[in-house]
Formats: C-alpha cells, sequence, structure tokens
C-alpha cells in the first residue's frame, strides 16, 4: 500500500480566505436550521465498525458528534437521511454561496492546488493500475472549475456524473457528459471502469452501502478514487470540537485511519493507495494557539508551535504525512480481480 508524500507549499488563506470563509460558515449554521428538522434525523452505529460504543460528543451548528470507542471514528448521530443531504447540497444558501461565489475567489490556487494535481493522479493511476480504462464516472461534483477539467481527463472516451449539485445551465454547457441524478439507488444500473468520490464519503448518510453500490458498478480491477478529511489528522486530534473543518452536513463521518481501512476491507477492496499528503495542519494549530482558542493544548503541541523554528514545523509536517497523520487523505482503491 503506497503512501505519497508532498513537498508542496501554500497556506490555508490561499484556498479559504477567512472572512469568505467565515461568512460560509454562518451560512452553514443558519441554512441548517431550515433543511433538518430534529424530528427528520435518525440514530446510526460508528459508520466504519459498526460499533455502538461512543467515548465523548459535542454538539456542532446543532449536529451531534461521537467518537467511536473501537475505531476512533468521529461521526454524527442522529444523522440526515440521503434525500436531505441531496436537497441540501442542492438548494442551501450556503451552498450556493460555496459554488457561485467562494471557488471563484480562489479559483486561480485550486487549479493550480488542487484540481491539476488531482488529474495528474487520475492518469498516472491508470496508466499504471487500469490502463483499458475508457469510462469515467464523478459523484457528487459541486464545483464549476473542477468540472471543465473533468470534461477533457484522459484517456477516458466516456464520462458520467453521478448526482451532481451543479446548476441545469452549467450542467447543459457539457452534453457530452451522462447525467445521473437521484441518489445511489438510481447508480446501480451504471457500469463504470473508473469511480471518483473526492469528500463524497464525508457526507454520505451510509458509507458502506455507498462502497457497496460503487463495488457492484465497477469491474473486476476497476478503480476507486476518493478523498477525505480524517479525525486521525493532526489538527483536529489537537482542536477537536474548536476546529473550524469539522463542518455539518459537509462532513459526517471524519474516518480514523484505522477505521477507514477496516471499512474498505469489510467491502471487499483492495487499498493501493492511502496517503495523508497535507500541508496545512501544522499552520492550522498555529494559527488557532495565536488566537487563543478555548482549547487545552498539550505541552508538547504548545512547545512545538510557540519555541521551534519554520524549518522544524515543515519537517513535522512531512512528518505527518509520512506516518499518514495529516487530516488530509487520499486513497485509491482496486476492486480484486
Amino acid at each position: 500500500m503506497h503512501n505519497i508524500i508532498f513537498l508542496d507549499e501554500f497556506h490555508e488563506v490561499d484556498l479559504k480566505p477567512s472572512e469568505a470563509f467565515q461568512r460560509f460558515l454562518d451560512l452553514t449554521e443558519r441554512s441548517i436550521l431550515d433543511f433538518f428538522p430534529n424530528n427528520s434525523l435518525q440514530e446510526c452505529s460508528c459508520p466504519a465498525c459498526g460499533s455502538q460504543e461512543t467515548l465523548s460528543q459535542f454538539i456542532k451548528f446543532g449536529f451531534r458528534y461521537l467518537e467511536c470507542a473501537s475505531c476512533s471514528t468521529l461521526y454524527v448521530s442522529p444523522r440526515p437521511s440521503e434525500s436531505a443531504i441531496i436537497r441540501y447540497f442542492t438548494e442551501s444558501k450556503a451552498e450556493h454561496f460555496w459554488r457561485d461565489e467562494f471557488i471563484q475567489m480562489t479559483a486561480d490556487q485550486r487549479n493550480e492546488k488542487i484540481f491539476l494535481p488531482r488529474l495528474q493522479w487520475i492518469e498516472e493511476s491508470i496508466l499504471e493500475y487500469f490502463p483499458q480504462a475508457i469510462s469515467l464516472a464523478d459523484a457528487y461534483t459541486k464545483q464549476p472549475l473542477y468540472l471543465e477539467k473533468l470534461v477533457n481527463a484522459k484517456p477516458f472516451s466516456q464520462k458520467v456524473l453521478l448526482q451532481s449539485f451543479l446548476s441545469q445551465e452549467i450542467l447543459q454547457t457539457y452534453p457530452e457528459i451522462k447525467l445521473i441524478m437521484g441518489g445511489i439507488s438510481q447508480w446501480k444500473e451504471v457500469k463504470i471502469d473508473v469511480i471518483l468520490l473526492f469528500d463524497g464519503i464525508g457526507f454520505a448518510p451510509d458509507v458502506r452501502s455507498l462502497f457497496q453500490t460503487v463495488s457492484n458498478m465497477l469491474p473486476p480491477g476497476g478503480l476507486c478514487f476518493l478523498t477525505t478529511t480524517l479525525s486521525s489528522g493532526f489538527d483536529l486530534q489537537v482542536l477537536w470540537d474548536q476546529s473550524r473543518n469539522i463542518i455539518p452536513p459537509l462532513r459526517l463521518n471524519l474516518f480514523s485511519e484505522a477505521g477507514l481501512l477496516q471499512l474498505i476491507n469489510q467491502t471487499g477492496f483492495e487499498c493501493i493507495e492511502f496517503s495523508t499528503p497535507g500541508i496545512l495542519d501544522v499552520e492550522i494549530v498555529t494559527k488557532a494557539i495565536q488566537s487563543k482558542v478555548s482549547t487545552d493544548f498539550s505541552r508538547f503541541v504548545s512547545y512545538l508551535i510557540k519555541h521551534k523554528d519554520e524549518k522544524t514545523h515543515r519537517l513535522f509536517q512531512e512528518f505527518l504525512q509520512a506516518s499518514r497523520l495529516s487530516s488530509y487523505g487520499r486513497l485509491l482503491l482496486r476492486k480484486p480481480r
């Protein structure tokens, strides 16, 4: 199982301008009240290992987060249904602001630091692991800029969008891409060589069913690329309930490394790559300490941030990547032949 280390350099503000990101969080908190009445939520066990034993909990924007006592995955319970999630991402003011305004503010940086490296990862992996692939499906597309890159992705002659959250006006400009709407129950008849699940497992109400559906769609040797935010990452472990990256309903599931590997094994996939190539963990914790958020930092973390120089911080970030302890996870899964 590969673990890729990135030596790139950028800052959180390059992708999340502070004032705009705070506006997004404020809109999210208000939108939740309109879309998720308490009587519509359903209790669930750990989405990774299925355990019902929990260690701790906190409330974020009205949602209750639990930590699994077995695998340390952090998750929301009770949680919304798939149809409620789809409606939220399609209609809420928070998500319209993210797509229509926020993404445009950071278009150049996202293109350089996220979209192009992601497509390069896909193309190189396809050549190595499944060069005969001709069809590609992307689930839960939310960013118009990303769709522009996806339409030209190589070497695919067939492209499908699964439950896109983009407007019909945008989607109609790409008639060469087939569109399947309606959630995972509508995907079952689709047969595809490669599936992209970027950030999708974070808000999927039933990740186990999602993985099983993806497996049924793929041929033997077919590939699934995914990214997600991990609760086992350094900045989330340090900041926990104070983390600005724990955002419901975008992140109903914050898997630990151990929990996600357990889920992958149980659903029958082979994990070719599990990397945590995050760049920002140390920077995020540094900002939190400087802003004096109400968190009790360990003596080690406080000393590391306050008394060690930038070179040490960079080396520590590389250590987090090498040890799969960053909160940004990227994985490549293969259906067994």
